[in-house]
C-alpha cells in the first residue's frame, strides 16, 4: 500500500513495461495452473470416490448393528 501511495507521490504509475510484466507472471500462472489441472481432476475423482465408499461402508455397517437411519 505505502509503495503505491511513494509512486503516485512521484509520478511514477509504473508504465507500460510494470504492466506488460504483471500481466506475462499472470500468463505464466495461468499457464501453470492449467498444466496442473489433470492431475487436480484426478485427485478429486480418487478422493471423491473414497468419499463414496467411506459413506456405504458407515451406511452398511450402521445396518447391521441396527441404528436407526
Amino acid at each position: 500500500m505505502i509503495g503505491w501511495v511513494r509512486r503516485l507521490v512521484r509520478g511514477d504509475d509504473g508504465g507500460p513495461s510494470a504492466s506488460e510484466a504483471a500481466l506475462e507472471r499472470a500468463r505464466e500462472a495461468r499457464a501453470e495452473a492449467e498444466a496442473r489441472r489433470p492431475v487436480v481432476l484426478a485427485v478429486a475423482e480418487l478422493l471423491r470416490h473414497a468419499r463414496e465408499e467411506n459413506h456405504f461402508r458407515e451406511r452398511i455397517e450402521a445396518a447391521f448393528r441396527g441404528a436407526p437411519r
